[in-house]
């Protein structure tokens, strides 16, 4: 009893000590090449959580969460190649106060199947396990029961209530004890923030050159492009939607000197921050049998991951919202030339000379309206890439393009007006045979993970992101549950006013 008191208090203390975000995770013991399904809850304001598997030594994967009215899902992929050994999952709004939270994530215990690494001084070999901890029931809030063909999720609150949702099957590898909600409490909303900031550094642009923008985008995606001015310590800040998966990302100089060599590196947001104190991993031979079994499970779910669904991605597009006047060139002659294609096909676009070099206008629509039509300077892209040198437009291969979007609408792109847009799709939809300069770099960036609703043969049902009314009641169907088969029903969520409510159990089917 003292000892079970002295785990509480610790947990307790811990989330006190200003843990502003709380991650529940569909289990607490995985094998290499798994994916730790997870579920934040911090206060309202952050729109992005970041997520770090530490060991006393290293980051093993990482990830991004996105969030939205406090509360998000998403899930990270072990490496094949991960040390066996007990790990922090470290969540975090703030960069800059990574460090304060680097004690208080919930510990993760993983096995590597397919080798012999362990983290160093992290496992403990023994001989007996001990006794296998008794079934238990505990919850606040919430009811959960079994039911033939599932589940049934209660909502005993008096409130709304955001949950996570876990049945998996418990076995020798599971801990002994795992984190709770119990503890946890939102801290007050903060600033409303809609996406990512990220910070991007200029190499090799001189600090006195004036009227420098920086821009980045996405290609195959018209919404997002972003525009950032440089400030007093020299960097770039885009503030952008969160972007999902891994999508490749194009940060170009705008307004540099005739002849400047620089270019943007993104910063990295991630902090690895310093873990200590992990408990070591206790593993024993009785314990083959569940990894045998976990492995095999592994490798099957690597090779067929069709049974998690993706849920609703929730952005708020700002760019580009207007209907287009798009022009589909299979529809009209084919020509040799963007220049021709422009004169032959789009009488909303022209192009001209100014200075000695090619210039695109756009036909505004208003000024069409009006009886006096205007031709104003427009942003021209490549599959929603801004392209500020027309002259790669003019010897742009037409062959490649798939239709010409026109939006005859007045933007603002940064401190800057255009009267319109004009995007050229390509077949591919990746701006192939766009020759950039030096100063263009095109980076892979790892986004948001996408919320997903799971079911496989160790995780038998997870979902991150589940809604219930005050005395609501959820049933949900448990596919392959086995007799004689103990298993773990794990609940997590937060009411309305910040309350947290939990329920967890197990039992044999």
């Amino acid at each position: 009893m003292k000892r079970l008191t002295l785990i509480l208090l610790l947990v307790l203390s811990a989330l006190q000590a200003g843990a502003r975000v709380y991650v529940s995770t569909d289990k607490g013991s995985y094998v290499a090449g798994d994916r730790i399904w997870c579920s934040v809850f911090c206060e309202e304001g952050p729109a992005v959580a970041y997520l770090e598997l530490v060991s006393a030594g290293e980051v093993a994967a990482r990830t991004r969460i996105d969030i939205r009215s406090g509360r998000g899902g998403g899930s990270l992929r072990l490496p094949l190649t991960i040390p066996t050994g007990n790990y922090r999952l470290v969540a975090y709004t703030d960069p800059q106060k990574a460090s304060e939270a680097a004690g208080s994530g919930p510990l993760i215990a993983v096995y590597n199947t397919l080798t012999t690494d362990r983290v160093k001084d992290g496992v403990e070999v023994v001989e007996d396990l001990g006794p296998a901890s008794p079934a238990m029931q505990t919850g606040y809030g919430l009811s959960v029961e079994t039911v033939p063909d599932g589940i049934r999720v209660d909502n005993l609150s008096g409130a709304p209530v955001s949950l996570s949702l876990s049945v998996h099957r418990d076995d020798s590898l599971e801990p002994v004890s795992r984190s709770s909600i119990a503890g946890f409490e939102p801290g007050a909303p903060g600033p409303a923030a809609w996406g990512e900031r990220l910070t991007a550094t200029a190499v090799g642009l001189d600090p006195s050159a004036d009227g420098v923008t920086a821009l980045l985008s996405v290609p195959g995606s018209p919404t997002d492009c972003y525009v950032a001015e440089r400030s007093e310590d020299g960097s770039f800040s885009f503030d952008t939607e969160n972007l999902f998966g891994t999508v490749d990302v194009v940060c170009q100089l705008d307004g540099l000197p005739e002849g400047a060599q620089c270019h943007l590196e993104l910063q990295n947001p991630f902090s690895a921050p310093l873990v200590e104190g992990l408990p070591k991993l206790r593993i024993c031979r009785s314990q083959s049998g569940d990894l045998v079994r976990r492995g095999a499970a592994m490798l099957t779910g690597l090779s067929s991951d069709t049974l998690a669904v993706s849920l609703p991605m929730r952005r708020e597009h700002f760019f580009l919202t207007h209907e287009c006047v798009s022009y589909v060139l299979d529809d009209y002659n084919r020509f040799p030339t963007m220049a021709e294609v422009f004169v032959e096909i789009t009488p909303l676009v022209k192009m001209r000379m100014r200075k000695g070099k090619p210039r695109i206008y756009g036909l505004m629509r208003a000024s069409v309206l009006d009886g006096i039509p205007w031709w104003g300077d427009v942003v021209v892209m490549v599959d929603g890439v801004p392209v500020p040198d027309h002259s790669l437009i003019m010897n742009y291969d037409p062959a490649i393009v798939k239709s010409i979007d026109v939006y005859p609408y007045r933007y603002r792109l940064g401190d800057k007006t255009f009267d319109g847009v004009i995007n050229l799709v390509t077949f591919k939809g990746n701006m192939p045979g766009l020759l950039f300069d030096d100063n263009v770099r095109i980076y892979s960036f790892d986004g948001c993970s996408l919320p997903q609703e799971h079911r496989g043969q160790e995780t038998l049902y997870w979902h991150p992101l589940i809604d219930l009314q005050a005395g609501g009641s959820l049933p949900v169907r448990v596919d392959g549950l086995q007799p004689g088969v103990r298993y773990t029903i794990s609940a997590e969520g937060v009411t309305g006013a910040g309350r947290a409510v939990y329920f967890r159990k197990t039992f044999v089917r």
